[in-house]
């Protein structure tokens, strides 16, 4: 495995393009069932990937072209900031900014966590006889339940689940009948056992490595209406049609009831925080055909392509002189690298020329040569 700017580069534009697709994908589902949310929720899961992996490996093939980035390739590598008496690259320079903005990014973004987990473990216990008892039959509806605690918040709006290692679930000051706490109580366990929250905390985790990038929070920002229309679904496959109506019911009771918008969680996933009449239309809207299911298949299949394309191949800059005919082996080294491949360098000016995979030149000497 290999990390350059190349991959970087590489990995930006392939991110880039799911992101772009996975945002329009989840605004096409709001208002179409016929995109299928595993279709949206699997591109997702490979863009988290792709970003989490920027990296070439030993299968990758790459594309050299000509004067490709060799400007930004050749600054970053042959320019340096004297620094007391070292030499830093500028490439050094531009990788430590990104670690440092990460880090204080991150370091944020968990202090932030850390204080919203404890107010909510301020709160009180609820004491609401129904939602307790509710609460008990949904948990142990659950393989490998585990111990969820029920507060209550007088300034929420709406039923919200926290917590990534033990599950939270903080209600607003509502009334609500056993049955109806039960429909609230699902949708937010399934956010929990199907594991949204986790992949909440690793989207913080990715829109602080990638601070630089506006796409990213864009995808953010999005997330919970998926989160939300996958819950929904969830909890619906079991429910006959007239249950279904009743679900709906609760959505909208839940919505007369709040005294203000509700707004998404920072450290959780709210229960009414997204379109509630796109969600009611999903909710009772049961088309099924194989159209549909033959149309998200081909786009899974083209979204897996993109994914393998872009860990397969990558462009790479290559340098050629105007004249080859005046170089001169004796003015150039290869310096080689660990993943096998060798930048030629100007041995006079000490400038970054291009990366080959291979010794064209048997006359260049390596640089270990001109170390004895």
């Amino acid at each position: 495995m290999n990390f350059s700017l190349s991959t970087l580069i590489n990995t930006t534009i392939a991110s880039s393009i799911f992101i772009c697709a996975a945002v329009l994908l989840i605004r096409i589902g709001i208002s179409d069932k016929r995109m299928k949310l595993y279709t949206i929720s699997f591109l997702c899961v490979m863009t988290v990937i792709r970003l989490f992996m920027p990296l070439e490996f030993s299968f990758t093939h790459s594309i050299y072209i000509e004067n490709l980035w060799h400007g930004l390739h050749s600054n970053l590598n042959n320019n340096y900031l004297h620094f007391l008496h070292f030499d830093v690259s500028y490439k050094c320079v531009l990788l430590l900014l990104w670690m440092s903005g990460f880090l204080c990014k991150l370091f944020y973004s968990l202090c932030k966590r850390k204080k919203s987990m404890d107010a909510l473990h301020l709160l009180p216990k609820t004491t609401d006889s129904y939602a307790v008892h509710a609460l008990e039959n949904c948990n142990a509806r659950f393989r490998h339940s585990k111990p969820c605690q029920l507060l209550t918040a007088s300034h929420i709006s709406s039923p919200f689940i926290a917590g990534i290692l033990s599950p939270v679930i903080v209600i607003p000051d509502m009334h609500l009948d056993e049955k109806e706490w039960e429909y609230v109580f699902m949708h937010e366990l399934y956010h929990y056992y199907k594991g949204h929250l986790l992949f909440q905390f690793l989207m913080e985790i990715l829109a602080s490595l990638y601070f630089w990038n506006p796409l990213v929070p864009l995808l953010n920002k999005q997330l919970p209406k998926l989160y939300e229309f996958n819950a929904d679904e969830m909890v619906c496959s079991s429910l006959n049609s007239l249950q279904k109506i009743n679900y709906s019911n609760c959505l909208l009771k839940i919505l007369h009831q709040q005294s203000e918008p509700s707004k998404a969680n920072s450290v959780g996933i709210s229960f009414a925080s997204s379109d509630l009449s796109a969600r009611i239309k999903r909710t009772i809207d049961t088309r099924q055909s194989s159209k549909i299911i033959h149309l998200n298949h081909i786009l899974l299949a083209g979204m897996v392509l993109l994914f393998v394309l872009s860990y397969s191949i990558i462009l790479e800059p290559i340098y050629t002189l105007d004249d080859p005919s005046i170089m001169d082996s004796s003015d150039f080294y290869y310096r080689p690298n660990e993943d096998g491949t060798y930048d030629l360098i100007n041995i006079h000016t000490n400038e970054y020329c291009f990366t080959t995979d291979h010794i064209f030149d048997e006359q260049i000497q390596l640089k270990e040569d001109l170390d004895l």
